[in-house]
């Protein structure tokens, strides 16, 4: 359809409304008047091919009743002259709607004028409506009559505007979903200049795509959905509040600059970040609870952080070259790398994570927390690895390094190791110091290439408390899973076994609790260098007969039998601290003997072979007796000593200062004669005084005690 009416002196209608132009509609001339799409009437018109207008004036309609006219528009408007407009009457005071929908196609025009007559915001307007597209708005030299040019940008729409900038006192829309590009110096401010009603979502996106340097504007909403950075120049950004995700496009240059006082909100990242090129800023950015930044390129640097806690460091984008910048104390650490090329080192040494490492995958190499630098990496959380190749160091040089963390060890795949360097051949040394936690490992693989055996382990050190080594489908390399128990620490090992060539060390008043079969020997299987202290201690607690395995010393601190099904002492052995018989039988065939210190509390359990009265004769005390326990106050665990000069019925029990019973520590079960020592766990029992109550036979005596928790 092609209008030109070079005599038109009053304004027509086309009387479109129902029907369908299938190509374009062209507007050359319409002499001093108007030719408008439809009329008083309401209705749809359908336009397949471009709107031109080369002068004259074209708009929807021009009445004033209100009407509801839509139109669906699959082409391009190409406006080079005259006035085109989306409404010329008020459509009864803003009561009727008139919605220009462009489905497809760009919106150019220059030259030109264009005004809208409804008086309601959004009531009438033109609408960018490509579903995952980009559509164009290009406007040069046009006049704005009322109600301006409004605008609407659709979910899922993307909407380019160059350096194109809208004024007037039309509205603007941008609906959740939607993305407004921008390439003007000024910014969004400068973009968007309307003096009309300007509605952001907080959902919308923006995205700078400038080749001069940009600023963000003023007007740049603290919340919304992605927010990308594609400027080789550099976008600035003032005081600003990322709610968002943030892209920093490849070979773009961002800079955050905080211009004079800085605001509690300059400068801070609320939301994430994602670097595929570079991000400067030039005072410190601080990464907000639950924000994430993603370095997403090959190289380049890590902008310097305060990483709140709950923030994130990510890692995704690291071929060959480990970016700059990389050692700094992040909360959380997250390494998904599938396209790692070579090992790199997170440079970590003397840095703290104040949460968890988590490794994704790491391609067909390794991360390692340091390189050939000396020195510590503390990690307050836990340390995940799913997949790929994690190590504490991989050079070869004589590195010192100390690995101090507060977490646990979950790897659930890929390869754990302490040290994948050989360390000079053994002269450095590298401890993971595991101060709480447990480590527990399965489907996955673990080695050590230091070769000195001892000089690169895991260290369980939680003072006076239980860890757990939980092992399962474990493939070991060379150097195995080198272990070593610290004093005052009690490692409990269920039915795990710890395979390849690891040393394992024992140290003296460590604890080694088990639950295998076959006792010692099978929870430590590995063929490496084996140390176990003469004043180590050993729990079996297993939930089927067990044996403790001639590996177990023949001389021991401390022995615990807590397993109902029995546990079976394997060679004669020395106890020279205290045999706690606390559930089922110990089968003492083969005898143990007490050494001048040792005693028996039985608290449940039972020998198989009694001790002899007569055989012990000599050491039998020759009076009841009952001794301050120690230590005194005590938190959480406390020793009761106590003699028999011969076999009693025993009663212990607690109360508290109203008298009223807090415990039953033995019922009444007969003991034979000798010196004991009771252990009393009082968990679950607050601070305070408590007085212990011992009855054995016509003997009853108390003590008071001390609870500081």
């Amino acid at each position: 359809l092609t209008l030109n009416t070079p005599g038109l002196t009053s304004n027509r209608d086309l009387a479109l409304d129902g029907n369908t132009i299938s190509g374009d509609l062209t507007v050359i001339s319409t002499g001093s008047a108007r030719w408008q799409l439809v009329g008083s009437s309401s209705g749809t018109v359908t336009i397949m091919g471009d709107v031109i207008v080369q002068a004259g004036q074209l708009a929807t309609h021009g009445t004033s009743s209100a009407t509801n006219v839509l139109v669906e528009h699959h082409g391009d408007v190409n406006v080079t002259g005259g006035n085109f407009s989306i409404g010329r009457g008020s459509q009864g005071s803003g009561a009727g709607t008139t919605i220009w929908n462009l489905h497809e196609g760009n919106f150019l025009m220059s030259n030109a004028t264009t005004q809208n007559s409804n008086p309601t915001p959004g009531n009438a307007k033109f609408v960018f409506t490509k579903d995952g597209g980009v559509q164009n708005l290009l406007l040069s030299n046009v006049t704005y009559g009322g109600g301006g040019l409004p605008i609407q940008v659709d979910s899922a729409a993307t909407l380019n505007m160059d350096t194109t900038a809208v004024g007037g006192n039309g509205a603007f829309i941008l609906s959740a979903g939607a993305t407004l590009q921008t390439a003007h110096p000024g910014g969004l401010d400068a973009a968007v200049a309307t003096t009309g009603e300007v509605t952001y979502s907080k959902t919308a996106n923006f995205t700078f795509n400038g080749l001069v340097p940009q600023i963000a504007g003023t007007s740049l909403p603290d919340t919304l959905g992605v927010l990308t950075v594609s400027n080789l120049a550099g976008v600035a950004f003032n005081d600003t509040l990322w709610s968002a995700k943030l892209i920093v496009s490849p070979t773009a240059l961002m800079k955050i600059d905080t211009l004079g006082s800085v605001t509690a909100d300059s400068g801070t990242v609320a939301g994430t970040v994602v670097n595929a090129g570079e991000l400067a800023a030039v005072a410190p950015l601080i990464f907000d609870n639950g924000s994430v930044y993603e370095h997403a390129r090959d190289g380049g640097s890590v902008p310097t952080g305060v990483w709140q806690e709950g923030s994130t460091a990510l890692f995704t984008g690291t071929t060959t070259t480990a970016p700059e910048n990389r050692g700094q104390d992040y909360y959380n650490l997250t390494l998904n790398t599938p396209g790692l090329l070579s090992n790199r080192d997170l440079d970590l040494d003397g840095h703290t994570i104040g949460g968890d490492i988590t490794v994704i995958n790491t391609g067909s190499v390794r991360w390692q927390m340091v390189g050939g630098s000396s020195g510590t990496v503390t990690i307050m959380g836990d340390v995940i690895v799913q997949d790929g190749q994690f190590a504490t160091q991989g050079t070869g040089s004589a590195t010192e390094v100390v690995v101090e963390h507060y977490g646990n060890i979950n790897v659930t795949g890929g390869n754990f190791s302490v040290s994948r360097g050989s360390q000079a051949s053994g002269t450095g040394t590298t401890t993971w110091n595991l101060h709480e936690g447990n480590f527990s490992m399965a489907d996955a693989s673990t080695q050590n290439s230091n070769p000195t055996p001892g000089n690169a382990k895991f260290v369980f050190t939680k003072d006076v408390g239980v860890q757990n080594l939980l092992l399962s489908n474990v493939t070991y390399g060379g150097g195995g899973l080198p272990i070593q128990v610290d004093s005052t620490t009690t490692l409990n090992m269920d039915t795990t076994a710890v395979g390849g060539n690891g040393t394992f060390i024992l140290s003296q008043n460590a604890t080694l609790a088990t639950a295998h079969a076959g006792g010692i020997a099978g929870t430590v299987q590995s063929t490496g260098t084996l140390t176990f202290n003469e004043e180590a201690n050993y729990i079996f607690n297993g939930t089927f007969a067990q044996v403790t395995s001639t590996l177990m010393p023949d001389t021991v601190n401390g022995l615990a039998i807590n397993n109902e099904a029995g546990v079976v002492l394997s060679q004669a052995t020395v106890i020279n601290g205290v045999l706690r018989l606390m559930a089922g039988e110990f089968d003492n065939t083969i005898p143990f003997k007490l050494g001048p210190n040792g005693s028996i509390s039985y608290e449940g359990g039972r020998l198989k072979v009694p001790v002899s009265v007569e055989e012990r004769e000599s050491e039998l005390p020759k009076e009841f007796a009952l001794f301050q326990n120690y230590p005194n106050p005590f938190n959480p665990s406390t020793t009761i000593r106590y003699h028999l000069p011969a076999r009693a019925r025993v009663t212990m029990k607690i109360y508290d200062v109203m008298g009223h019973e807090v415990a039953e520590l033995m019922n009444g079960k007969p003991h034979e004669a000798g010196a004991f020592d009771f252990v009393w766990h009082a968990k679950g029992v607050t601070s305070g005084v408590y007085y212990l109550r011992i009855s054995a036979g016509d003997f009853t005596a108390a003590q008071k005690l001390v609870l500081l928790k």
